[in-house]
């Protein structure tokens, strides 16, 4: 499979103020929201999967206690993502070829554009691989092994672009047929807006 030798580190720390309520564990399709990302990557083969919680660590943990996840809390919720994103990393093997870090509000993202990406990455001889939509960058971003060791070490006032930006020469980058890559949920609004992109392509 696609996913094997590739882990994968979900964002799902955030305080979802904007939403007003838990946005993670909304119905999705058969699932919740975070649920939906993770049967995505799971169906890749990608292992381990290291779920980063934080305002709602336990509810998360419960929702996801079927599926095959590590699930990690962010004591500071609040911090910037760097931070869960450095969590999350620490808690990967060593031995991966290649890792993922992917939005848990996604939810529409497939495991056929999952598999496209690692197998560009992998193909392509570059370290970073990041889809794009219309021009526009997204997520997930797939990263070779050499960055296990070089994220935690990131100062927690930088970012993820700013590690990306510094090897703008090891990125490639993949077009996707769909938009679910360059969008995630921060309103109402937006999870109302995906859901019914959700139901037409069904």
């Amino acid at each position: 499979m696609a996913g094997e030798g590739c882990g994968a580190v979900v964002l799902a720390a955030g305080e979802a103020r904007r939403f007003g309520s838990p946005k993670m564990l909304m119905p999705f399709g058969e699932s919740t929201i975070i649920g939906a990302v993770v049967h995505a990557l799971t169906r890749v083969g990608i292992a381990p999967i290291i779920v980063v919680a934080g305002a709602n660590f336990d509810d998360i943990k419960k929702a996801l206690v079927e599926q095959p996840v590590e699930v990690v809390r962010n004591p500071n919720p609040g911090g910037e993502m760097i931070s869960s994103i450095k969590i999350g990393v620490k808690a990967l093997p060593d031995s991966l070829d290649r890792f993922i870090i992917a939005l848990g509000d996604q939810p529409r993202i497939k495991p056929e554009g999952l598999s496209h990406l690692i197998e560009e990455q992998t193909g392509s001889g570059k370290g970073i691989a990041i889809p794009t939509y219309e021009g526009k960058r997204g997520h997930p971003v797939v990263f070779g092994s050499s960055y296990l060791k070089e994220i935690p070490t990131l100062g927690n006032e930088q970012t993820l672009r700013d590690l990306i930006e510094t090897h703008h020469s090891d990125i490639v980058e993949i077009g996707c047929d769909s938009d679910a890559y360059v969008r995630d949920i921060d309103t109402r609004e937006e999870y109302e807006h995906e859901l019914e992109r959700w139901h037409a392509e069904q």
